[in-house]
């Protein structure tokens, strides 16, 4: 065996040397993607003080960095098809010493940063006022609330969503949701429709007026 090693030093140095390589290009890999993972953006979506449309909804930065966040995206099915608006677009009066960001669904979010968006309630109003003038809140079904941000540390578009389903319980309306936490929009096509979304949003004229509290 020693005479064998000692005949190829040069063939088990040259294998030995590919060998390391490949161990030490597996674990930078390794050491990068758990680099990524620890970087990747997470937005969270909750609800506050209850299960009603009066519950509060809060938006949370779980990211390591910053998010600045751009639009709140709601989407309303009474039981047809789904109506969009990006409450960010709708004309605000902001009410004095309020965080100016609640009020404009727009602002820098620090890691471990949140906003209180008001109640379910006030943001299915604000959003039918704009875009579904004929709906009638006691006949929602479904709510969906979407998040859109970009990233400080990749510079690009990050987004999560959470879907409340709206049942009769007792004389009140009340949200369910069957996610535990709120989606992360990490597609690349699911990305092109939201910024689909909020370009058609920005360019339609007839956006209505939401008046704060």
């Amino acid at each position: 065996m020693w005479t064998w090693l000692s005949e190829n030093n040069g063939v088990v140095s040259a294998v030995a040397s590919v060998a390391t390589l490949f161990v030490w290009v597996l674990y930078l890999q390794l050491f990068y993607r758990s680099y990524r993972h620890q970087l990747r953006p997470k937005i969270m979506i909750t609800r506050g003080g209850g299960h009603s449309l009066t519950a509060r909804c809060m938006v949370t930065n779980m990211s390591p960095e910053i998010v600045f966040l751009q639009a709140i995206i709601v989407r309303l099915n009474f039981g047809g098809g789904d109506l969009l608006c990006s409450l960010s677009d709708v004309e605000r009066v902001a009410a004095q010493g309020r965080d100016q960001r609640s009020e404009l669904f727009q602002g820098p979010l620090s890691s471990g940063d949140y906003l209180d968006l008001g109640s379910f309630e006030d943001l299915v109003k604000a959003a039918m006022a704009s875009c579904a003038p004929d709906g009638v809140i006691d006949e929602l079904q479904e709510l969906g609330i979407t998040a859109i941000g970009t990233y400080t540390w990749h510079d690009q578009l990050v987004a999560a969503e959470r879907v409340f389903v709206v049942r009769d319980h007792s004389g009140k309306r009340l949200l369910k949701s069957e996610q535990p936490m709120a989606r992360q929009i990490r597609s690349r096509r699911e990305k092109r429709r939201l910024l689909n979304v909020l370009r058609d949003q920005a360019s339609d004229v007839s956006v209505g007026v939401a008046s704060a509290d």
